[in-house]
């Protein structure tokens, strides 16, 4: 199994992941920048974590987070219009939308392929 493979099957899954860390570290980042002499509880503990890293942590922490926040929504997104499209119960406009739902299935995961394949099967379609 390549990269590429693992990245497409595994998708959501890391986009997840990219926004569980990118979000504590983003936050984490700002608040050691407003860090002044003095500053007790949150701000205090972010700057003792990071100090003076927090410049060289933001841009990895909001890419992750921006990055992963929209293969998930984009995910989501082409995952409803899927439904929408694969539910049609009529045999002429799943054909007419055939295009479309194949497309839809290979960016999305594999399993979606199989099912594509099984309503292709079932309205014998080729």
């Amino acid at each position: 199994m390549g990269i590429n493979e693992f990245m497409h099957e595994n998708k959501l899954g890391l986009s997840a992941i990219s926004i569980v860390a990118g979000l504590p570290l983003t936050i984490i980042s700002l608040l050691s920048f407003v860090y002044s002499e003095g500053d007790t509880g949150m701000i205090q503990f972010s700057y003792d974590l990071v100090g003076n890293w927090a410049y060289w942590l933001i841009l990895p922490a909001l890419l992750f987070l921006v990055v992963g926040s929209y293969y998930l929504y984009d995910f989501y997104k082409k995952l409803k219009e899927f439904r929408e499209l694969f539910n049609i119960e009529s045999k002429a406009k799943f054909i007419k939308n055939v295009d479309r739902i194949e497309e839809l299935a290979w960016r999305l995961h594999p399993k979606y392929e199989r099912l594509v394949l099984e309503k292709k099967k079932k309205y014998k379609i080729r």
